[in-house]
């Protein structure tokens, strides 16, 4: 297991004993698996955020390659799935109740890597309005 995943496995245990509940955000992928239910058009977009508490999950494993296995419930009623989330789309761990929040740093540095084409795309962007920016400093007024 890696590093980063141990750590994250004992952050999360340790603020759900703390808290009670704990966050886990992950990224679509073939290797995710979030039971029948499955992810939203949005979700496989910007990842989902998935909550953990004493009401909503029956069982809790973390393997051997950090990975977790459990069943969750969703929704209102806590319809019941069966989920799998794979080490590799964990992106990170948090609790707004203990203020902390832990990032993958190898996760952020795949998703910050921009495809060569939006490189381009921000390139022309930055030709087009480059002489259309006006800088405030003649505006501002001068401390004594």
């Amino acid at each position: 297991m890696k590093n980063q995943l141990k750590y994250l496995q004992n952050l999360f245990y340790d603020m759900m004993n703390d808290y009670g509940r704990v966050f886990v955000v992950v990224k679509q992928s073939e290797r995710t698996v979030i039971g029948s239910r499955g992810f939203t058009d949005e979700e496989k977009e910007n990842g989902l955020v998935l909550a953990f508490n004493s009401k909503n999950y029956k069982t809790l494993q973390w393997t051997e390659d950090g990975s977790i296995v459990t069943t969750l419930g969703f929704g209102s009623n806590n319809k019941v799935e069966n989920c799998f989330l794979h080490s590799d789309d964990i992106i990170s761990v948090y609790s707004p109740d203990a203020k902390i929040k832990f990032d993958r740093w190898d996760m952020l540095e795949t998703k910050d890597a921009l495809p060569e084409s939006q490189k381009i795309r921000n390139d022309k962007k930055d030709a087009v309005t480059k002489g259309k920016i006006v800088s405030l400093d003649s505006f501002r007024k001068v401390k004594p």
